[in-house]
């Protein structure tokens, strides 16, 4: 005989573990409820045509302020960069030969790039529209030696505040105003 139980027939053992509930138990067992309650069934009143919905209101007003927002701290930084005094503590000499020149456009005013070899590696620096003007005549190749310095504290962005090349100097520190 085996040793379990075969379940095609309901048992009466109340000691089984497994038992069989049969149809008429579970029609008796059955307690549906008197409605249906649904996911979308809440409290909260419809707005009535011409009103407005705040949550609605929120989440289109929340991606158009995180754009100003953006922009607010980009054209911060971006100003602070363009105006701000060298920070000649922090200065750095490099030498290398000169790649090439970039403008990438930029809010109110183009960012002009010098840009040139270290070893393998091409490293960029800023310049501002006159000093780009300035380092018209160099060709690829040509050996450069530039002093750099950030206008920001603490900032990646390095422009140039002098450049010379073949012993010339292409662009000189600006000359500093008496107080």
């Amino acid at each position: 005989m085996s040793r379990y139980k075969t379940l095609s027939k309901p048992t009466g053992d109340p000691s089984s573990p497994i038992r069989r509930i049969s149809k008429e138990e579970k029609a008796s067992n059955r307690q549906w409820p008197d409605k249906k309650h649904l996911a979308s069934n809440h409290d909260i009143p419809l707005p009535k045509p011409g009103e407005k919905n705040r949550i609605h209101s929120v989440l289109v007003a929340l991606p158009v302020l995180m754009l100003m927002i953006g922009l607010y701290v980009y054209y911060s930084s971006e100003s602070a960069q363009n105006n701000g005094a060298p920070v000649l503590s922090a200065m750095e000499t490099r030498q290398g030969q000169f790649k090439s020149m970039s403008k990438v456009s930029g809010i109110g005013q183009a960012k002009h790039f010098v840009w040139y070899f270290v070893g393998e590696a091409a490293k960029g620096a800023r310049v501002t529209e006159a000093q780009a003007h300035q380092l018209s005549q160099l060709k690829p190749g040509d050996d450069l030696l530039l002093e750099l310095v950030p206008r920001v504290e603490g900032s990646n962005t390095l422009w140039v505040y002098s450049l010379s090349y073949n012993n010339t100097q292409l662009i000189s520190p600006p000359a500093l105003k008496a107080k």
